[in-house]
């Protein structure tokens, strides 16, 4: 089994939890290739000079690992699937950050999710994207977002974004700016906003409003074969958009298209993490002790 390893450089506690990952993934015999930026914090013994490395899409999609490891928080697991891009090769996400909603493995239980993958106990989850473009060729921080595309305020100013889906006139959004989410994302910046919770298999977006000047604009539920069509007026004539973790500042004589990424990410989902229990255990959803027997 061939593994790839991702994970943003560490110090300290966290390199030796790499340390401790690779020792036990060599110690069972699996060929491991490291993102390149990584190799120089591993001591010269454990990983040969020879050893394969990468630092791009396609240097990850030319080794051909079965699978990438995202060792991290949930902005990591981001940035592995950025590096993914549409290899087709299923990430599986080690926590060490904070709630890691993308990371169902930990600390403790890394030894038991190798076994599973040799076992081949798992499920693929093939998460969607959004694809952005501009109307002048400006080039964006980032080809697609796996959790959400989303408009800011330059300075002070309010944004008015003006959208349209499919041609047809959506909704004019007077506030701090809006969010434009994935399922996978619904559960992140989204939900603070007032956003519903999507099941990551559904094919929609939602569009959520970000401290809205309306109280009777609420978040709305689109098909994901919907393009939208996004213009943003300022009066500072500027504003910031986001993909994922990237941002950029842009003029707002801009127009943006938003739609679906013609490619999936591959998740791995292990045995006892359904998305429902997922959400109970880390969001707390639905958290009510009439849920509980007096024995629990």
């Amino acid at each position: 089994m061939r593994l790839a390893i991702y994970s943003r450089p560490a110090n300290g506690e966290g390199s030796d939890f790499l340390t401790e990952v690779i020792q036990f993934l060599m110690g069972e015999h699996a060929d491991v290739v490291v993102f390149h930026p990584l190799s120089a914090q591993f001591p010269s013994e454990l990983l040969a000079t020879s050893a394969a490395t990468f630092a791009t899409r396609q240097e990850l999609a030319a080794l051909r690992p079965d699978f990438m490891l995202s060792i991290g928080g949930d902005g990591t697991f981001i940035d592995a699937a950025n590096l993914v891009g549409d290899s087709g090769i299923p990430i599986l996400g080690i926590n060490t950050g904070r709630i890691g909603f993308l990371t169902n493995v930990n600390r403790n239980n890394y030894r038991e999710a190798f076994d599973f993958l040799q076992n081949t106990d798992y499920q693929i989850e093939n998460r969607s994207l959004l694809q952005i473009k501009s109307d002048n060729g400006i080039v964006l921080p980032s080809d697609f977002a796996l959790n959400d595309i989303s408009i800011h305020p330059h300075g002070d100013s309010i944004n008015t974004v003006h959208v349209e889906t499919n041609g047809e006139r959506l909704n004019t959004y007077w506030g701090d700016g809006l969010i434009v989410a994935t399922p996978t994302g619904s559960t992140a910046y989204s939900l603070s906003c007032g956003g519903p919770i999507l099941v990551p298999s559904a094919n929609v977006m939602v569009l959520t409003p970000i401290a809205s000047h309306s109280l009777t604009v609420r978040p709305i539920v689109l098909p994901t074969d919907n393009e939208l069509k996004i213009k943003v007026e300022s009066r500072s004539h500027r504003f910031i958009l986001s993909v994922d973790s990237h941002r950029l500042t842009l003029d707002d004589a801009v127009t943006l298209t938003v739609s679906r990424a013609p490619y999936t990410i591959p998740t791995i989902r292990l045995p006892n993490a359904d998305f429902y229990s997922v959400i109970r255990e880390k969001l707390l959803w639905g958290l009510d002790k009439r849920n509980f027997s007096n024995n629990e």
